[in-house]
């Protein structure tokens, strides 16, 4: 009887285990978009307000992020084709001379930012995270994790979300 007790409990602080991580690696954090503390690249506060009215894709990058960068890579691609209406915003933790080193070296045409907290601090403790934002800056969809944007199917249904 004891035995069955010891690993009862045991199962139930497995499992306790398993949710708590699931949960910290594993799902989107709900982040206000509008309350963001952002800055340029200029080290100047950006309000991302200011982009109401357009279609956004937002995403939480690290310049070290396998997976990141072969979603940038895959964006620019079809940037100016499939996406040619939408603004892709990169968000990144890492200093601004990392952001800028970055942003030189690749060339892409989109907007990046940084943001004065720690990914950790907003909730952010897996990378790629993306969100795409309507008109009206409403968190329409969430991802975590790679998303192959070139696939049809893929496109289709974030342009659907508009």
């Amino acid at each position: 009887m004891r035995k069955r007790l010891i690993f009862a409990g045991f199962g139930v602080i497995l499992a306790f285990v398993v949710f708590y991580f699931y949960n910290k690696y594993k799902m989107v954090p709900s982040i206000d978009i509008q309350k963001l503390e952002i800055i340029t690249e200029a080290g100047q506060p950006f309000n991302i307000n200011d982009l109401k009215g357009k279609k956004l894709i937002i995403s939480f990058y690290a310049s070290w992020c396998g997976n990141c960068l072969e979603e940038m890579q895959d964006i620019n691609k079809i940037k100016n084709t499939d996406l040619k209406d939408i603004e892709v915003v990169c968000i990144t933790d890492e200093p601004l001379e990392k952001l800028t080193a970055f942003k030189e070296a690749k060339g892409y045409p989109f907007r990046f930012l940084k943001l004065k907290k720690q990914f950790p601090e907003i909730g952010i403790n897996s990378i790629p995270v993306t969100y795409i934002v309507n008109q009206k800056m409403e968190v329409v969809k969430e991802v975590l994790g790679y998303i192959q944007w070139n696939d049809p199917s893929t496109l289709n249904h974030i342009k659907s979300l508009y």
